[in-house]
């Protein structure tokens, strides 16, 4: 337990990284689609020529309002994906208006808006993953993680996948006589009827696979190399966006600066892990890849946004999928060690 969660007296969930992901891609794809359709249809104003002009904040406060009575209405894990689902679009209606917000104008073109946004959204995922990775589930939390899913099974909502998910974490314990309840849990679990799941859990399951994907991908032999290459082709493309910048002498002398800074770094760790992949091991080139990853998408990413949106999206999914792919196989190195 972290202590940020002993202080407060919270347990962490299992799936928590799973429902996080969800809630960050359905905010990004609505702040893309929302743009795409504003752009396509002239910016029309919800409330015509009455004088009221209903802001897409407002539906996305409902959504967010919809997602937190899922939670508080329900018992049990069935609710979180919907409830993810939810908060991520209206969370995503909100924040794409955070130009009218930091603007004395209201100006929801504002330039930095999207740097705005994507340090935001990108700063969710990174603290996701290394709240998560810096201190693994005790016994504790994994048998109330299972007591916590095993009201679905009493309630006749459990899938026979998330049961042997369940119970293959019952029997990864450390120490199983030091937790109370193990034996009681495990036994009312094996007993409890699986039900076919509903569309939420499938698409938790939807998620499951493709972290199951990921660690496919990570545990071949030419993941490192592939990995590295990657690395490699998203410091090219930011580099090319920055020398087509420079060439039209649009004057970013800031965002210039920061891209270089970061691309450098990132060139840097990639180099060392392709190097370290030689000499010191597999984990210690991928620690270097993780490096690498996190210095293009907290510090190249943020300022080609300021100058490139289309060119930083494009980087935001690559360095989303070498996060996903960096993360699957430190993830296995780590359970192979144990």
């Amino acid at each position: 337990m972290s202590p940020a969660s002993r202080g407060l007296r919270l347990v962490r969930a299992t799936k928590a990284v799973q429902h996080l992901t969800t809630f960050v891609v359905a905010g990004v794809s609505t702040i893309l689609l929302t743009r795409l359709y504003l752009a396509l249809t002239g910016y029309p104003q919800i409330g015509g020529d009455t004088g009221l002009h209903v802001a897409h904040v407002l539906p996305g406060g409902l959504l967010m309002l919809a997602a937190m009575w899922l939670q508080f209405s329900y018992v049990g894990p069935g609710p979180r994906p919907l409830a993810a689902l939810l908060g991520g679009v209206g969370f995503g209606l909100f924040i794409d208006e955070v130009g009218k917000f930091v603007t004395s104008d209201n100006d929801y073109f504002f330039a930095p808006s999207a740097a705005i946004m994507y340090v935001v959204f990108t700063g969710f995922v990174v603290g996701a993953h290394f709240w998560r990775r810096r201190v693994p589930l005790s016994d504790a939390e994994r048998v109330a993680n299972a007591a916590h899913v095993l009201v679905d099974g009493l309630a006749g909502r459990l899938s026979a996948q998330r049961r042997a998910e369940v119970l293959h974490s019952l029997d990864g314990l450390t120490h199983p006589g030091d937790v109370q309840g193990v034996a009681e849990v495990r036994d009312l679990l094996e007993r409890v009827e699986t039900r076919t799941p509903a569309v939420p859990q499938r698409f938790e399951e939807l998620w499951q696979r493709v972290g199951e994907g990921f660690t496919r991908l990570a545990s071949s032999r030419f993941a490192l190399p592939v990995m590295g290459v990657l690395l490699l082709a998203q410091i090219a493309w930011a580099l090319a966006v920055l020398a087509e910048l420079v060439l039209s002498r649009t004057p970013h002398g800031v965002a210039v600066g920061g891209v270089l800074v970061g691309a450098g770094a990132s060139t840097v760790f990639t180099a060392t892990g392709l190097w370290q992949g030689r000499r010191r091991g597999r984990r210690a080139a991928v620690e270097s890849f993780q490096r690498s990853v996190l210095t293009s998408l907290l510090l190249t990413q943020v300022f080609l946004f300021a100058v490139s949106q289309f060119a930083a999206t494009a980087g935001l999914v690559v360095d989303l999928a070498l996060l996903g792919l960096v993360n699957a196989d430190l993830a296995r190195l780590r359970r192979a060690d144990r």
